[in-house]
């Protein structure tokens, strides 16, 4: 059985992005949050499957879910999520200075 686990950023993107969202539709926020989990748990089952980020970190890999990109580290039985951001933000400058 496969599994995904949050980091504790990835956590706090996620949820600074649902209460922006939530600030003008709750309902929209809610079913981001939905599509995200769902995606991870699609994803974990076939961890290689998403677009390879090598050029930001070694093994780092990443999917989309509407406008967020979910970065994700493959483990061995799923998905260890780093990292959820805007597709439109400065990729390079998020993981300039590692954490």
């Amino acid at each position: 059985m496969s599994y995904y686990s949050f980091s504790d950023k990835a956590i706090r993107d996620l949820d600074a992005i649902c209460s922006y969202i939530a600030e003008n539709d709750p309902r929209a926020a809610s079913k981001l949050f939905d599509k995200i989990r769902q995606k991870c748990k699609s994803v974990a089952n076939f961890p290689n499957m998403g677009k390879s980020y090598e050029q930001f970190a070694p093994g780092l890999r990443g999917f989309i879910v509407n406008n967020y990109i979910i970065f994700y580290y493959p483990q061995e039985e799923g998905i260890n999520v780093v990292k959820i951001a805007s597709g439109y933000q400065d990729l390079q400058s998020l993981f300039s200075d590692r954490e």
